[in-house]
């Protein structure tokens, strides 16, 4: 895959997506954007436990992601802006 862009300026997907990888940001993108590149999640994510992780200027801002609602139910509402710098990170299921 290469380089993709300046460390700020990309969006890290860790845990259970297909293809966990760093993405380039580009503007507009939203979360659905950044789960299509990444492959979807896996067999075994728990989807709606997702969480995104923002640097923001006052500190650390983490929120819940319903991935699974979006991917699998075609839930627009569970659909996010992206931003630069973002990381998503997807746990496994507990069965």
């Amino acid at each position: 895959q290469g380089f993709s862009g300046v460390y700020g300026e990309q969006i890290r997907v860790v845990g259970e997506a297909t293809t966990p990888r760093a993405l380039p940001y580009s503007s507009n993108m939203t979360i659905l954007d950044v789960m299509i590149a990444v492959g979807g999640l896996t067999d075994f994510a728990a989807g709606n436990e997702a969480r995104l992780v923002r640097q923001t200027g006052s500190g650390q801002l983490q929120a819940q992601v319903r991935l699974e609602d979006l991917l699998r139910d075609g839930d627009i509402s569970a659909n996010v802006p992206a931003a630069p710098g973002d990381i998503l990170i997807i746990p496994e299921a507990w069965f």
